[in-house]
Order: C-alpha cells, then sequence, then structure tokens
C-alpha cells in the first residue's frame, strides 16, 4: 500500500454524506455562460482517455487526460453519482419528512444535480449529478479557448465568462465549501447526517489533475490549502450557525409529524449545539494556524469565539450576531495566507500545536457528552444517528495529522505502512468510532503522537 492509498483510507474512514447547501448556491457558477455537456468536455483526445494500464504508460501519463474518466468511474469519488444518491431509501425518507421529493426540490438538487442552463445541442443531463462544469464553470465561453498553448497565461481573462479557477487555492477551497460544509436547519431536522470539510484530505479522493506531473494515485499535500479550507470551513460554518440561531421556528418543519415516525432523536437535540459541534472543529484548527502564522491576532480571535460559545448558550439572537460577527472579521484573513502562504517551519509549528491539544480535547469532548457519560465512554449507539458524526475536533484533529505529517518532515515518513506513526493513527481512529467514542484513548492516543513526532 503506497502513502497515498493510506491517505485515502485514512479519508474514507470519516467520510460523511455529500449534502445540499440552499442558503448558498455558490456550487454552481452559471453568470457569465451555460453548459455545453461533460460529453463535450469527455472525447477520448480532450478529458475522456482510458487510464493507463502498465507501469510504463502510468509513468508517462498526465492525469487531465483522463479527467472524466476518472471522475466518472472511481470507486470512492461520488461526484457523478451525486443524483442517485436522492433516489435511495434514506434520501426518500429525509424528503418525506420534509414533505418534498429529493429527486424534484432545489433544496437537494442544489448540491446534488444544481441547474444547468444549456446551450444548445448540449449533451448535459441532470441525473449526471456534478460534472465538470458545475465546479470549472459553464463552458460555453471558454471551451474554445482553453485547448490552446496559451490557454493557462490567460485564463484568468475568462472569470467573468464563466470560469472559475480552481488553481487559486482560495477559489478551491470555497467552491468545494459552498456544498460541503453546511446544511440548513430544515434538512437537519428531517434526519440529514452533519458534514465533514477538511480540504486536502477529501480532494486525494477525486485526484483527476496534473499535480506536479504525478500520477493519479498521487496527491502534493499543500498546507496552504489545509489552512484556507479550514478557514473557509470555518467561516461557512458560523454562517451556518447564525442562521439556525435566527432560526427558532422548530416545530412546523414540513407537512409530516415527526411524531408519527417513532424516532425521537430527530427533534430531541438542539440543532444550534449541533452547528456549535461542526463550528468549534474548525475553530480548533484556525486556532493553531492563527498561533503559528499571526500570532498578535490570537487574543482576538479567542475573545471572539469565547463569544461565540457564549452566545449559543444563552440567546438566540445573540448567537446570530456574534457568529456573523466573526464570520466577518475573519474574511481578510483567508488572503493574507493565499498570499503568504505556509513553509515547512510553519507546518510544523501548526501540527505541533495540534497534536499537543490531547488533555483540551478531552475536557471539550466530555463537555460536549456531559448528558450522557459511561465512565470514559461516551456511548451513542441508542441514537439512529450520532449528531456527532465527524463534525467535531477530534475528528478535524485526526484528519489534520494526516494532511500536514508529510509536509511538515522532509524525509521522514509517517503515516504510510511502516511510518513513524502510522499504527497510532489508526489507533487514534478507533478512539473515534461513531458508536463508541473514547476521549481518554483519544487524548492519550494523540499524546504519543505528539512525542513521536517531536522528541
Amino acid at each position: 500500500m503506497t502513502r497515498w492509498t493510506t491517505l485515502v483510507a485514512i479519508a474514507l474512514a470519516l467520510v460523511s454524506a455529500v449534502s445540499a447547501s440552499p442558503s448558498e448556491a455558490a456550487g454552481v457558477q452559471t453568470e457569465g455562460g451555460r453548459f455545453v455537456g461533460e460529453g463535450r468536455c469527455g472525447a477520448p483526445t480532450c478529458h475522456g482517455a482510458g487510464l493507463p494500464s502498465t507501469e510504463a504508460a502510468k509513468r508517462d501519463w498526465h492525469p487531465w487526460k483522463s479527467a472524466r474518466t476518472q471522475w466518472n468511474t472511481s470507486s470512492i469519488d461520488h461526484h457523478s453519482r451525486a443524483y442517485r444518491t436522492l433516489e435511495t431509501e434514506g434520501a426518500k425518507a429525509i424528503a418525506n419528512y420534509m414533505g418534498i421529493k429529493a429527486t424534484e426540490s432545489e433544496k437537494c438538487l442544489v448540491c446534488h444535480a444544481p441547474a444547468a442552463p444549456t446551450v444548445e445541442g448540449s449533451t448535459h443531463v441532470r441525473n449526471e449529478g456534478v460534472t465538470c462544469e458545475h465546479c470549472h464553470g459553464p463552458a460555453e465561453s471558454w471551451l474554445k479557448p482553453h485547448v490552446e498553448r496559451d490557454w493557462k497565461a490567460h485564463r484568468a481573462e475568462y472569470a467573468g465568462r464563466g470560469f472559475y479557477d480552481n488553481s487559486n487555492l482560495l477559489s478551491r477551497a470555497r467552491k468545494c465549501a459552498s456544498c460541503h460544509v453546511d446544511i440548513d436547519h430544515e434538512i437537519v431536522a428531517g434526519g440529514h447526517p452533519p458534514l465533514q470539510f477538511e480540504m486536502v484530505a477529501y480532494a486525494q479522493l477525486m485526484k483527476h489533475w496534473d499535480d506536479q506531473k504525478l500520477a493519479i494515485n498521487s496527491f502534493t499535500i499543500d498546507p496552504t490549502l489545509w489552512a484556507l479550507g479550514q478557514v473557509t470551513g470555518l467561516r461557512r460554518s458560523l454562517a451556518m450557525l447564525s442562521d439556525r440561531a435566527g432560526n427558532t421556528n422548530y416545530q412546523s418543519i414540513g407537512k409530516v409529524s415527526h411524531f408519527q415516525s417513532g424516532n425521537c432523536y430527530q427533534c430531541h437535540h438542539k440543532l444550534v449545539d449541533d452547528a456549535l459541534r461542526q463550528t468549534s472543529g474548525h475553530y480548533a484548527m484556525v486556532e493553531a494556524v492563527f498561533t503559528t502564522l499571526f500570532p498578535d491576532q490570537q487574543g482576538a480571535l479567542a475573545s471572539q469565539w469565547s463569544g461565540v460559545s457564549a452566545g449559543a448558550g444563552s440567546s438566540s439572537e445573540q448567537a446570530r450576531e456574534r457568529a456573523a460577527a466573526l464570520e466577518s472579521w475573519l474574511a481578510p484573513y483567508e488572503e493574507r495566507i493565499l498570499r503568504q502562504g505556509i513553509g515547512r517551519d510553519a507546518t510544523r509549528r501548526m501540527l505541533g500545536h495540534i497534536t499537543a491539544s490531547g488533555e483540551t480535547l478531552k475536557r471539550v469532548e466530555r463537555f460536549s457528552f456531559s448528558r450522557s457519560p459511561t465512565g470514559n465512554t461516551v456511548r451513542v449507539g441508542s441514537v439512529s444517528a450520532p449528531w456527532w458524526w465527524t463534525t467535531g475536533a477530534p475528528e478535524q484533529t485526526a484528519l489534520a495529522i494526516e494532511s500536514l505529517c508529510e509536509p511538515a518532515f522532509e524525509r521522514k515518513s509517517c503515516i504510510a505502512p511502516g511510518g513513524a506513526i502510522e499504527k497510532d493513527l489508526r489507533q487514534l481512529l478507533n478512539a473515534l468510532d461513531r458508536f463508541d467514542y473514547r476521549p481518554d484513548q483519544f487524548s492519550q492516543t494523540l499524546g504519543v503522537i505528539h512525542s513521536k513526532l517531536f522528541r
């Protein structure tokens, strides 16, 4: 097993469902152009070539040649099958709670199969799910220019004509976060699982682009992208928290009574608390970013976060206002991170801060589950869908170790088979079992990882 496949396996151990985010349809950019259909992108001489079958062919292969093939055939990437998810019994049950049809409602389709204005003769079909143009922009105005040799030198000119430049790391993080971070109150109340977003870990699952001319099953870890993903994720989850705090009408959701289902869990948790837990996962990572890159602003960040946490426990209005204020305050730091980048030394310091946080995480997690602890174990198996599933700081911590370890230590194998912390990281993941979370084991193992990396 290679380092890349190890990374993918760890990411899949924590992966959560793709979701719609009706509050902002940023997942599809249609201004300045119409869809031509992925059939126009996926010709055999463009992005639809077959995958190389021999080692010699793989060495000389450029992944972009088979980008569409990889996107549509990958066993671990579900974007092209996003629409089909809406046809499952689970999706139908959620939609039934909401009084909608999953395959027809924009609440679901906005991210599972976004609307797409098309040109005459377009090959686009909605049940194709998330296609090339949903992430790269409607190609009507830039399809022909982008096959020219000097395309990369001029592609910024087409940003206003529908093209979405994912070579810009901040743009890429925002594009992914637009569907992979927040879902609205109504969908969560219907039973949709919480979401996970860690830009670097999950980007590996759909690798279909040139990455320093590395093969498809290779991935260059970029700490700058990781940090941008965390700040972007925190901003969007704060916006979600603010939105949920401003919506207190928990009783009139959909046309189907939840009392008829016998599933008490659907209503008996606070959606603001749910959102706060997800937000806290990103905050724990952003705290490490600020401690490393912006130490003079760490106090201001902590102060505002304390206000958000206190507001969530006191009044909806305070939670709404304070979450919105912190979301706005963070905005300029995305651009600052993009401009200055994150080198090896800063990556090592961020990772050191994260892996040294075991005792803090243990206290936070025990507080989160204070209503139903059993010794050192928190059991949530009695509910149908654990509300904390892969949304909190422990999960983000495990993903951060996966994403930052290799770039932090030159010539030091970390998580690949036989690596310095491979077995420990797997033990850390075992402590995150969603039906039997073990804070003490997680904290202890995190301490072992810190000692091995920084001794």
